[in-house]
Formats: structure tokens, C-alpha cells, sequence
């Protein structure tokens, strides 16, 4: 069965992110943006998933969108009038210009290799207005060897039971998370997501080869400058001069 990632992850999803101050996350966005003196009247959001975050930032924009590639996240969307599409984040589908596009959570990292990641920044760059930001968040390697063990949990929501296992491979640099999900009607149905866990110098080399340019990178979270041994970065690019 060709089961795609988040068919049924959706299902769980918005359990599994409880404990997420998506809140606090929209704010920091919009801190970044002030930071850059950035005046933006339009924002898309890259791997929006069920556009929990998307709802405490739509309203800040004159034109909003959110963008996934799985459109059982997209139908968990509780906001009826979000403009919402299924689509690759490498294949932007829009003739628009945006001044703020940005993606959270590391569904950059999704991206499994250096050609993928380079056809996303060059995407990104076919949409982004002359004096717009793109801004990501990324796990770095010791984020997964630190907290690998934390992600192997089971639960159950609505008469839906899940088993989620976490693994790293240190060698290939790849992050996965294998669920086990039993439905409602008693069927049994299995997910694998992976994530490939970049040096941190990755993302500065492709942004350049794609036309762009590295701003800052700091520590997710803060306005401290990332390491490569930190556990999470976030990058604020824009177009090259």
C-alpha cells in the first residue's frame, strides 16, 4: 500500500503537538520580520501541516497563504477562510510575489537531499519579492541524538491508537519516525517519515548556489548566533545584491 507521509499522521497530529506554544512562535516570526525592517503585506507559510500556526498570523498580513504538501493536514485546517493549497515547497505554484515566506517546525529538513534542497531555495527565490525574507527553522544533528529517546511515546485520541518510534542513523544523517496507527474501525496502518539532518554550512553553500544570501542564523528561538553544534538554527535569507 502506498501510504503517504501524514495520510494518517493527520489524524493524530494535532494530540502528538499539544504541547507546542504556537503562539509564542507566531511572535518570534514576527519579531524576525521587524527585525529586518521588513514591511510585508504578504506571507506564505511553507509546510503549513493543519495551519495551527497559520491561524495566529493570518490576520497580520493583507494577503496570507498557507502551503502543504499533504492535503489531509490541509483538511484539519480549523480556518475556513485561510487560503489554503496542496503543494511541493521545491515547486512553488504561484505567479505572486511574496514579502515574508517561512516554514517552522524543520519541514525543511523533509527535504532528503542536496538537490532537493536546492530546488527549494531556488523556488523560493522565483517568489520572493525583491526586498522579502524567507525564514526556516532546521534540526541539526545534536537536536536528534539528544532527544531521539523522547519521541518513542504511544497514546490514544478519539478511539485512535498510535505507536510512534524515533531513530537516528548517524551515518547517513537521516531522522526517522515510524508510527503504527490502529483506526477507528479497528484498521491498522503504518508511517514512515524521514528527515535528513544537514551540517549547518549546508544550508549557507545551496542558498548561495540558488541566488540567495544567508542574513543571519541564529539559535532557534533567540537572536544568538547558531554553531554547528546547536541543537536547532534558524535562517533568515534574502535575495543576493
Amino acid at each position: 500500500m502506498n501510504i503517504k507521509e501524514y495520510q494518517y499522521v493527520s489524524e493524530v497530529y494535532a494530540h502528538l503537538m499539544k504541547s507546542i506554544d504556537y503562539e509564542g512562535w507566531a511572535y518570534y516570526i514576527l519579531e524576525i520580520a521587524e527585525n529586518n525592517n521588513l514591511r510585508a503585506d504578504s506571507a506564505l507559510e511553507l509546510g503549513s501541516g493543519n495551519c495551527s500556526l497559520a491561524s495566529f498570523l493570518k490576520d497580520k498580513f493583507q494577503f496570507f497563504a498557507a502551503l502543504d504538501l499533504s492535503l489531509s493536514m490541509l483538511k484539519k485546517s480549523g480556518e475556513p477562510d485561510l487560503v489554503r493549497v496542496c503543494g511541493d515547497m521545491k515547486n512553488l505554484p504561484f505567479k505572486k510575489k511574496f514579502d515574508l515566506i517561512f516554514s517552522a517546525f524543520d519541514s525543511v529538513n523533509y527535504l532528503l537531499s542536496r538537490d532537493e534542497l536546492l530546488q527549494f531555495f531556488k523556488s523560493v527565490k522565483s517568489v520572493l519579492s525583491e526586498d522579502g525574507i524567507l525564514t526556516f527553522d532546521v534540526s541539526l544533528e545534536r537536536n536528534s541524538l539528544k532527544h531521539v529517546k523522547r519521541l518513542n511515546r504511544k497514546g490514544k485520541v478519539e478511539k485512535i491508537k498510535y505507536i510512534q518510534k524515533s531513530s537516528y542513523s548517524k551515518k547517513e544523517k537521516i531522522h526517522s519516525n515510524h508510527f503504527k496507527i490502529k483506526l477507528k474501525d479497528g484498521k491498522i496502518v503504518e508511517e514512515l517519515h524521514r528527515q535528513r539532518i544537514y551540517p549547518l554550512e549546508t544550508y549557507f553553500d545551496l542558498a548561495e548556489e540558488a541566488g540567495l544570501t544567508v542574513k543571519n542564523c541564529y539559535e532557534a528561538f533567540t537572536f544568538d548566533q547558531a554553531e554547528p553544534k546547536s541543537e536547532r538554527a534558524q535562517f533568515i535569507v534574502q535575495q543576493s545584491l
